[in-house]
């Protein structure tokens, strides 16, 4: 009686387990950040000469993994200022309003193409140098915890 009673109460437990084991399995996994922006990021790295962990990395940083506001609204994954044209985005902010979110990762490339550090970076693949210098520019009110921060992040792109 008392193996009925536990077999009655087990049974449905396991079944319950097994279903939602290989129910997650089944499940599409969304992409992570790095994962749906990587291709845009080699792109600009071949084209700009940007190391790609540097262009995810900061976009990463910026957009809070493209949770921020300055991303949802305005498709600005870098905190990049500028004119949020209002009239697109229905949104006020100081940061520029973007129609793509590939027109915000232009906008970051072409902002550090125009640093005076840009030129002797080319080629250059240590990101960690990339992240100071850019930070020095002006990019990063704290300079050293920003670098750290995007430094960071960069180690994850590549694990």
């Amino acid at each position: 009686m008392r193996k009925l009673f536990i077999l009655k109460l087990l049974l449905p437990l396991y079944f319950i387990f097994l279903w939602s084991v290989t129910g997650c399995y089944s499940q599409k996994v969304k992409p992570t950040y790095f994962e749906k922006y990587r291709s845009l990021a080699d792109s600009l790295s071949k084209e700009y000469g940007i190391p790609v962990g540097v262009i995810l990395s900061v976009a990463y940083l910026e957009s809070g993994s493209g949770t921020s506001l300055a991303a949802k609204k305005l498709n600005n994954h870098f905190g990049i200022v500028g004119d949020c044209k209002y009239g697109i985005s229905k949104h006020k902010s100081k940061y520029k309003y973007y129609s793509t979110v590939q027109e915000s990762y232009i906008g970051f490339c072409n902002l550090v193409k125009n640093r005076k550090f840009y030129e002797s970076l080319l080629g250059n693949e240590e990101e960690r140098i990339w992240f100071k210098k850019i930070a020095a520019s002006g990019y990063a009110a704290d300079a050293i915890k920003w670098s750290n921060a995007c430094i960071e992040i960069c180690k994850k792109i590549f694990e």
